[in-house]
C-alpha cells in the first residue's frame, strides 16, 4: 500500500499549480460552495403510499430545504466538508459556459449531468474531501424541479449515456476528448444512474470523474468524484480510477436525507 501511495503522490507532482487550475476549469466547476461548513440505472417508477395508491407529486423544494438535506459532518464521518451553499431559482451561467461546445451536442447531458440546466427551481451543493490530505474533491449537488421535469432530465441523461461512448468539448480553457463507462447504479430513490468518464486534456494530462445521479421525486441528487493528473502512462493512469465503494454509505445517507425532507 505504501508503494501505491507513493505512486499516486508522485503522479500529482507532474501537474504544476497553474496547469492544475487550468485543467480544473476545463473539466468543470466542482460545486459552488461559498459558505464555511459546520465542524445505467433502474427505470423510474412512481412512489407509492401505504395504501398502495400512487403518491401525489409534491411542490418543488426550496433552496433552504435542499440545504437541510446536505450531509452533515457527523453523517460524513471520514470526510472533511469544506463548504456548502444554496439558492432559489436557476444559477447564472459562467461566461465560459456560454462559449462551450460539445460534439455531438446530445452528449451535453453527460457533460453537464451535475449542473443546473436553467430549469431548476432551487439548488444546494457542498464539497468534501476524504481526509485532510486528499486532493480529489467529492461534490454533492441537489437540484429541485417539478417532478415531471426531473423525470425528463433523467431520461435524457440515460439516453445520452447509451449513445455517447465518446465525445469532445471545448471552452475558454481548451479542448478535451472524453470516453465514458456506464456502471451499475445503486438501488436508491425512484431511479438512479452511475457512470465514469476519462477526459484527455490535450497535453495537460487527464481527469477521471465518477458520477452517481439519483432522482427522488422532483429532486435530482448527484455526487461526483474528480481526480486530475498530469501526463502519464495508461498503467499509471489506471491507479487513479475512482471506484464507487468508498462513497456508497454517504450517498445512501444523502438520499435518506432528501427523502426525509420531501416527506416532512
Amino acid at each position: 500500500m505504501g508503494g501505491d501511495l507513493m505512486t499516486r503522490k508522485s503522479g500529482r507532482r507532474l501537474v504544476p499549480a497553474v496547469a492544475l487550475l487550468t485543467a480544473i476549469g476545463l473539466i468543470s466547476a466542482c460545486g459552488e460552495a461559498t459558505e464555511p461548513a459546520d465542524a445505467a440505472g433502474k427505470p423510474g417508477t412512481a412512489t407509492s403510499t401505504a395504501s398502495g395508491k400512487p403518491a401525489q407529486p409534491t411542490e418543488p423544494l426550496t433552496g433552504a430545504q435542499l440545504k437541510g438535506a446536505l450531509l452533515t459532518a457527523e453523517q460524513a464521518a471520514g470526510f472533511e466538508i469544506t463548504g456548502s451553499s444554496a439558492r432559489d431559482g436557476a444559477a447564472e451561467k459562467p461566461s465560459y459556459d456560454a462559449e462551450e461546445t460539445v460534439s455531438p451536442e446530445a452528449c451535453r447531458h453527460v457533460r453537464d449531468a451535475t449542473k443546473g440546466d436553467g430549469d431548476e427551481t432551487a439548488a444546494a451543493d457542498s464539497t468534501m474531501y476524504r481526509g485532510k490530505s486528499a486532493l480529489a474533491p467529492r461534490s454533492t449537488n441537489l437540484l429541485s424541479y417539478p417532478e415531471e421535469a426531473a423525470r425528463i432530465r433523467m431520461t435524457r441523461l440515460r439516453e445520452a449515456l447509451r449513445s455517447c461512448d465518446r465525445f469532445r468539448f471545448s471552452n475558454a480553457f481548451g479542448k478535451a476528448s472524453v470516453s465514458r463507462e456506464v456502471l451499475d447504479a445503486p438501488d436508491l430513490g425512484d431511479e438512479a444512474l452511475r457512470f465514469r468518464t476519462l477526459s484527455r486534456l490535450d497535453e495537460k494530462g487527464f481527469s477521471w470523474k465518477l458520477v452517481t445521479a439519483v432522482r427522488v421525486g422532483g429532486v435530482i441528487a448527484t455526487m461526483d468524484v474528480q481526480d486530475i493528473t498530469g501526463p502519464m502512462s495508461p498503467e499509471k493512469l489506471a491507479t487513479f480510477k475512482p471506484e464507487p465503494g468508498p462513497d456508497e454509505e454517504v450517498i445512501a445517507t444523502l438520499i435518506e436525507n432528501v427523502t426525509g425532507i420531501r416527506s416532512a
